[in-house]
């Protein structure tokens, strides 16, 4: 695990780059579909804009707000953006390859979840004020630059690196909700809907930065805290009506959940490049290619598009609700899974016929079952209908890896693709095709 770890280590950068390049090569095709609407837009904004340079940042008016927005794509300074991320997803994986125990997948969880929460803030932030003009493309990118210096501290963030990375992950906060302060002036339904939001928000991004100036356990303890009060100050959020594009909004989740999983992708190649070319070797990097092109399968082909066929028919507060729920909470533990996973694929991949330790076993079954079981409870957000086989699946597995013992990582990997391959076989020729929309949908339509 030592050397996996040293060669990850010397390649990361190389991760980086081959990430970035993916998620580059599918801003083109996604950009094309926005530069065919700013013929049409344009006209319209600027008449809503007006002469106040800061009205730039808000494209989309107050009735918008109502509606549900434009259905604009993502942008490409966007994407851009998302590049910070993928740098920092690999240090949370380069962390739990420095301690695969229980403690450390813990570790790489909470700083997953810090780092999500300040990218789906900045996500509802650019939903609504679009990336349009000087002023929101320089606050975007003083954003990444502070991103950035956070991440760097990630593998150290429970050491040495608290200081720099409370600090950072307060700055981070602070632009996000500054920004949003100054872009609301003119629309005080935005403004309401911010101050149902920040006070508790700012507490939290406080509690943090407070607690990277102090030991265990209160470093710990301030952290933990933060993250509870971040969640309620999700919850309080519900009773502001929030300007959303959905069409953009799931897009933009639709583009982390792609982040993840490239994470996952290059880590088995790069792993795959320091080992010989035998049968076993080339064994395990199929299947776990296989997993990965699962988990695709299970997000991609059928509840993504479901979730958003019905998330563009919600309005006003019950939207924003949505958004929160099915989006900024639900696709957290889907983005950690695919994580825990990327970390135990690296592993099967250099050492195959080699038993797995305890944790990283099931750390491969914990993620691919928190995948399939949160995307089930994103649909059930829509809709009374539990999919009890993809439940199923992520129980089984979990129990299957909890009792396995010195389990090889071609076995483990095997295991899961089987059982994969047979739940998504069933699950897309008879249980998505019947999937009811709730009765307002069905109206809206």
């Amino acid at each position: 695990m030592q050397a996996l770890a040293r060669a990850v280590s010397k390649h990361r950068r190389i991760g980086v780059a081959a990430t970035c390049i993916l998620v580059a090569h599918g801003s083109i095709r996604i950009t094309r579909g926005h530069l065919l609407m700013l013929a049409g837009s344009d006209q319209t904004d600027c008449r809503n804009r007006g002469t106040d340079p800061w009205r730039m940042l808000t494209p989309m008016s107050e009735p918008d707000a109502v509606r549900g927005g434009t259905g604009r794509n993502a942008s490409t300074l966007e994407l851009f953006f998302d590049l910070v991320y993928v740098f920092a997803i690999t240090q949370v994986v380069a962390l739990i390859h420095g301690d695969p125990t229980v403690a450390g997948f813990a570790r790489g969880a909470f700083l997953l979840a810090l780092l999500w929460w300040t990218w789906s803030i900045y996500t509802w932030t650019t939903n609504w004020t679009g990336t349009d003009g000087a002023p929101v493309r320089l606050f975007l990118l003083a954003a990444m630059g502070a991103t950035l210096l956070m991440a760097l501290e990630v593998p150290d963030a429970f050491g040495d690196g608290s200081v720099w990375f409370g600090i950072t992950y307060f700055a981070v906060r602070m632009l996000a909700a500054g920004f949003y302060w100054v872009a609301s002036k003119n629309y005080p339904t935005q403004r309401t809907a911010f101050f149902t939001f920040f006070p508790l928000s700012f507490l939290a991004a406080l509690l943090i930065m407070v607690g990277g100036f102090l030991a265990a356990p209160w470093l710990g303890i301030l952290w933990i805290a933060g993250a509870g009060i971040d969640v309620f100050s999700a919850i309080n959020a519900g009773k502001g009506t929030w300007a959303i594009d959905a069409k953009h909004f799931a897009e933009r989740n639709g583009l982390f959940v792609i982040i993840a999983l490239g994470e996952s992708i290059v880590g088995i190649g790069l792993a795959a490049a320091n080992v010989p070319r035998d049968l076993v070797h080339l064994v395990g990097l199929g299947l776990m290619f296989v997993v990965a092109g699962a988990l695709w399968w299970s997000y991609f082909d059928k509840a993504a598009p479901f979730v958003e066929l019905v998330f563009v028919h919600r309005t006003g507060q019950a939207r924003g609700r949505f958004a929160r729920d099915a989006y900024s909470i639900l696709h957290y533990p889907i983005i950690v899974g695919i994580v825990f996973f990327a970390v135990a694929a690296e592993e099967v991949v250099a050492h195959p016929d080699a038993p797995l330790s305890k944790p990283v076993a099931f750390a491969m079954a914990l993620g691919v079952a928190l995948v399939l079981v949160s995307i089930v409870a994103s649909v059930f957000r829509l809709i009374p209908r539990i999919f009890w086989l993809r439940v199923a699946t992520g129980s089984g597995l979990l129990l299957l890896f909890w009792l396995a013992t010195g389990i090889s990582g071609v076995t483990a990997a095997a295991t899961v693709v089987a059982v994969l391959v047979i739940e998504l076989t069933w699950e897309h020729l008879h249980q998505w095709r019947d999937a009811p929309l709730p009765a307002s949908e069905k109206q809206d339509d």
